[in-house]
């Protein structure tokens, strides 16, 4: 299997659409949208990766990975099989959220060759692409997965960590969220577990250019959150998403090999007994 970058940028991207010839694989553009909501303006060529519809509708939790099968379909269906270079993007005004959470599960579903577009959409168009409103119609392909159970991570597992406290358990959600003084009318499952580290996905990104930290920016974020890179790591975070950003952060520092808690607070909020839930310095009452 080639290695690709885990993060490419713009100019990059718009010279391969420009002259596909430059690239040794063909690739294929996702922009990844969390809902229902059909977005409008994309990149020329980019087919939409929905998240709601690539997941395990039967788990009560949100974004729960999908059946083998259905993630074989459904990335079929957009044209991807085991030979194509994806690239995939953000089309929020953030630069990087849900892109993170499709290399991941690419990656999961043992298909490395993924990247994430650096900036997304606002940094394309930023830099004066153009964009459009014409869905591509796409030949179907055939892609089968081998599966990498060493990129999931389970609420057993983490109940487990929380005695051995072998592994760091970093938590990708906002300070306010992590220690429990969101409002709870709109952030109604606030708190983090014993002994997480709280690492803001926005402490990953430079808000100001749209883009993804360096290696090096991104190593010295690491370090003064407390968390130790030679060390086992787990992200987590509201529902899987976000915690799939740290990493691709932690990736891009060199290891390579960081898991995500797919239940992540969906499933921990619901499950964990209370003296398991801390909001703030005091842990939630039953």
């Amino acid at each position: 299997m080639r290695i690709v970058s885990a993060l490419v940028n713009v100019p990059w991207l718009a010279e391969r659409l420009a002259s596909p010839a430059l690239s040794p694989l063909p690739f294929r553009v996702l922009q990844c949208i969390r809902n229902h909501r059909q977005e409008s303006a994309h990149i020329p060529g980019a087919v939409f990766f929905n998240l709601q519809e690539c997941s395990d509708k039967s788990s009560p939790y949100r974004n729960m990975l999908p059946p083998i099968e259905q993630f074989e379909s459904y990335v079929g269906d957009l044209g991807v099989d085991n030979n194509t270079h994806v690239v995939v993007y953000d089309g929020m005004d953030r630069g990087l959220f849900s892109a993170a959470r499709v290399w991941w599960m690419f990656r999961v579903f043992g298909h490395p060759t993924v990247s994430v577009l650096n900036g997304g959409l606002v940094k394309w168009c930023e830099l004066g692409h153009p964009v459009t409103d014409e869905i591509p119609q796409v030949e179907k392909a055939k892609f089968s997965t081998t599966y990498n159970p060493s990129l999931v991570r389970d609420f057993d597992f983490v109940e487990k960590n929380l005695t051995q406290q072998s592994i760091q358990m970093v938590d990708s959600r906002s300070a306010n969220v992590f220690n429990g003084e969101a409002d709870p009318s709109s952030k109604p499952d606030v708190g983090h577990m014993p002994g997480a580290i709280n690492v803001p996905l926005g402490r990953i990104v430079d808000y100001e250019t749209k883009i993804v930290k360096s290696p090096e920016k991104l190593q010295e974020m690491f370090s003064a959150s407390g968390v130790d890179l030679a060390r086992p790591l787990v992200a987590t975070c509201g529902s899987g998403v976000t915690a799939c950003g740290v990493a691709l952060a932690a990736h891009l520092c060199g290891k390579e090999d960081v898991p995500v808690y797919d239940g992540s607070w969906s499933e921990w909020s619901k499950r964990a007994p209370p003296e398991n839930i801390v909001c703030g310095t005091h842990e939630k009452q039953g």
